[in-house]
């Protein structure tokens, strides 16, 4: 029997040892089950942090286009999304994928101002269990606090930042990455959505003094007038909307305490999964190494976690890895492992990784590190004789 022992580096520097082997089986699966429930700290997110997406916008935007007469496969075309995947309840999709999505329907639409039109027509069921939590606040101040706190369960594609001054209070919208030509549509949609919920929980209207944006004025811009009664800013610093302070203490009729705890425990739940990727990845790569030297396909390590192949690309995608590379990546640090603290031959490190002769083993090999294995070993040997023999002059 081989024992496989090795360490791998992840993006939080924390080292994970793997040995394998028959009688390590049981230990293995619990530590895979801890990779996977690690308790995570949901109220942190870093400006540049970008979070996996809910297909909830793209289904939405289908929706509201179905009478435009567009095809599907335009506007999908680009987006690497497949319209049958998106109806998966665990389906996830990055940023650059819904960047592509929304810049297709906007450019495809029949009616401008897309983003205007369906955001001031969602209702709070729109936003899935957030729409719940909302709906059991006290106050509208309540209510963007869970806002800005949960909004990556709605598929939101910008953090919510918001500020009182001198009577006035700002909820400013800032991307956590460029959005391009998605910026207007994604911003339109986001401010009317917020505006409608608001005003449909507080059964008032929203105050609002002032708009600005930080993009050109669009042809359609006197449509803006139709939703918003006040000022409109164009290229403006910020995305934000301006409005009178008191409003914050607007009650929510229908508040429950009760539901409002349940539903932000489940909003939590559901963002640990959005944000905290990093465990899907050591969950991924604990999966690769956990048959041995039959490594397993994209397909078997998606089933393993209850998920289609392509949504496992997808989240992999949004970390800026693949199945593939992440296999490769396992594979060279096994081989370096081997080929630095064990007696095993060239042909019994390639049978181990999985490689079927020699030469594709070598050829691979090469390619990761830049010399053949018997090279690497020779002068890891040399450097390891080197430090452990004394200097004697």
């Amino acid at each position: 029997m081989v024992i496989r022992f090795a360490s791998f580096m992840v993006s939080n520097s924390e080292t994970f040892w793997v040995i394998f082997g028959t009688l390590q089986l049981s230990a293995r699966l619990g530590r895979g089950e801890h990779l996977s429930n690690k308790e995570t700290d949901s109220t942190k997110v870093d400006q540049g942090h970008l979070w996996m997406l809910p297909a909830n916008n793209v289904l939405l935007m289908l929706d509201r286009l179905r009478d435009q007469d567009i095809s599907e496969r335009a506007l999908f075309r680009g987006t690497n999304i497949s319209p049958r995947d998106i109806h998966d309840n665990d389906s996830l999709l990055t940023f650059e994928q819904v960047i592509a999505f929304i810049t297709n329907a906007a450019r495809l639409t029949t009616s401008p101002g897309l983003g205007l039109w369906i955001g001031s027509r969602e209702t709070p069921a729109d936003w899935g269990t957030l729409g719940y939590a909302m709906l059991s606040c006290s106050s509208v101040g309540e209510v963007l606090k869970t806002i800005m706190h949960f909004h990556q369960t709605a598929a939101s594609m910008t953090n919510g930042v918001l500020s009182v001054n001198e009577g006035l209070a700002t909820l400013a919208l800032i991307p956590p990455t460029p959005l391009k030509e998605a910026l207007p549509t994604v911003i339109e949609e986001h401010m009317t959505a917020t505006k409608s919920a608001l005003e449909l929980l507080s059964e008032t209207k929203m105050p609002v003094v002032r708009i600005d944006l930080a993009y050109k004025k669009p042809d359609y811009h006197r449509m803006y007038r139709n939703y918003f009664s006040c000022p409109i800013q164009f290229d403006s610093p910020r995305n934000q909307m301006v409005f009178e302070a008191d409003y914050l203490n607007t009650n929510v009729s229908i508040a429950n305490p009760f539901s409002a705890r349940l539903a932000r425990q489940i909003c939590d739940d559901q963002r640990a999964k959005l944000v905290h990727e990093t465990d899907f990845l050591s969950h991924v790569r604990y999966l690769i190494l956990l048959e041995g030297n039959n490594f397993p396909n994209a397909e078997s390590v998606a089933a393993k976690l209850k998920i289609t192949s392509r949504t496992l690309r997808n989240r992999l995608a949004h970390q800026n890895t693949s199945f593939q590379k992440m296999l490769d990546d396992t594979r060279k640090q096994l081989a370096l492992s081997y080929l630095d603290s064990s007696r095993l031959n060239v042909d019994e490190i390639a049978m181990l990784l999985g490689f079927s002769d020699r030469s594709n083993f070598r050829r691979a090999f090469r390619k990761w590190v830049g010399c053949s294995p018997s090279d690497y070993r020779s002068k890891s040997l040399s450097q390891h004789l080197e430090a452990t023999t004394p200097n004697l002059t």
